[in-house]
């Protein structure tokens, strides 16, 4: 086979597993107990990993806080001492198949959302979503009331959705973005038809359990219009899981960024980052006093839903996200039709009705990004250097990544050749 062929075959078999994998959420249990290579001392972060020093402002509040949180250390500074002295370990929640939205960190007996594909069996997982508490770890946030949340996360939430979840036998994702096609989501910055879908589905389980505060942890589940974007988040990693390491491939299985630098990540090269500096998401502030100035780069891994065709790659789907980011219905058939042309496939399971009918793009191509020039876009929420959010909007991912992962690739393929 030529190497135009094999590249072909791999990219074939990648596509495979994103449009055919079943990913069910089915359980919630501490990160330390389900996250081959989690150890107690080990903090997952958003985006590619970079050099301690480098760090932003809130993404290292994140991390202290995680920190404290696991009783490593009492103070703030104890905390970034112990990560300068490499006894905390700060490592890349996508390489080990974790999704932590914006400036959120991962840590030990932090419950994480589990979801296997029940086709391939790669597993993923994510933390929880917070909740509409703007006050929080996932914006970069820490003090005694974040610390309470999370503790009542750890000793309380978390393990009343495990029962629920188990007791219901599962939550198929697709189920939930098939019943919701049409209904407004583009399911990377918005999604209430699906966590609504979501909550119907759970909630008599969860009116079934044995807990003290059963009623708080529904009141806070029900409420909360955002919850599926991290069981979503799960549900693309236990697919990318499967992605990662078929030889060859050139189809984007993760993206992210880390406040100072964007990556993405092909399956042929598994868990290699291929970055450049972060771009900024341009859109709407929550406040007009706020500048560009006061944002961080691209921070977060939820935009690897849309290397499952979500977000801004399904921008269509969501016309309500485009007017609240200041943009228009023909700038959403435009993102759209741009992740069209450099995708390999589609999904079936979700038309959207004023598309024709037409599902989203599914499957990003180096090969035709670089050789088209055309670059998908990305959907987002903005952090604030001193924490917080501060908008929402879109990004095109940088171009430099991808020539340089189809360098990866080309010197992977020189190897094989080589190697006979």
């Amino acid at each position: 086979m030529t190497i135009e062929e094999r590249v072909n075959e791999a990219n074939r078999q990648v596509l495979e597993i994103l449009t055919k994998g079943r990913p069910r959420w089915v359980d919630v249990r501490p990160a330390l107990e389900v996250i081959p290579g989690m150890t107690p001392e080990t903090i997952l972060m958003p985006g590619p990993s970079i050099e301690t020093e480098r760090i932003t402002p809130p993404l290292r509040t994140s991390i202290c806080g995680a920190a404290i949180h696991e009783g490593l250390a009492k103070t703030k500074e104890e905390a970034w001492k112990l990560v300068e002295e490499g006894k905390i370990m700060v490592a890349s929640s996508q390489n080990y198949s974790c999704g932590n939205a914006a400036c959120m960190v991962t840590s030990a007996s932090m419950p994480v959302i589990v979801v296997e594909d029940s086709v391939y069996g790669g597993k993923g997982f994510a933390p929880i979503h917070p909740g509409p508490n703007p006050k929080c770890l996932r914006w970069g946030l820490y003090d005694e009331e974040v610390e309470a949340d999370l503790s009542w996360f750890r000793s309380d939430y978390g393990p009343a959705l495990s029962q629920a979840v188990r007791a219901s036998g599962g939550v198929d994702l697709i189920t939930i973005l098939s019943k919701t096609a049409g209904m407004g989501d583009e399911n990377h910055n918005r999604q209430p038809a699906a966590s609504m879908c979501l909550a119907l589905q759970l909630i008599p389980y969860l009116l079934e359990i044995d807990h003290p505060q059963k009623n708080k942890i529904i009141k806070d589940f029900a409420a909360n219009d955002r919850f599926f974007l991290h069981v979503m988040m799960a549900g693309v990693e236990s697919l990318t899981a499967k992605c990662k390491g078929i030889e060859l491939s050139t189809v984007m299985v993760g993206m992210g960024g880390n406040g100072e630098e964007f990556g993405v990540q092909m399956a042929g090269t598994a868990n290699r980052w291929y970055t450049t500096k972060a771009p900024k998401i341009k859109g709407t502030f929550l406040k007009p006093s706020y500048k560009e100035s006061d944002l961080v780069g691209y921070l977060g891994d939820s935009c690897v839903t849309e290397v499952y065709g979500l977000g801004g790659m399904s921008a269509i789907a969501g016309p309500a996200y485009m007017r609240l980011t200041g943009s228009n219905y023909a700038e959403a058939r435009s993102r759209t039709e741009k992740a069209r042309a450099v995708s390999l496939g589609e999904h079936t399971f979700a038309p959207v009705p004023w598309e024709d009918m037409a599902g989203f793009p599914v499957g990003v191509d180096a090969r035709k990004v670089v050789g088209y020039q055309i670059l998908p876009i990305s959907h987002g929420g903005s952090a604030l250097r001193s924490g917080g959010q501060g908008g929402a909007g879109a990004a095109e991912l940088p171009m430099e990544c991808f020539k340089e992962a189809l360098r990866g690739i080309y010197a992977q393929a020189k190897s094989c050749d080589s190697q006979g």
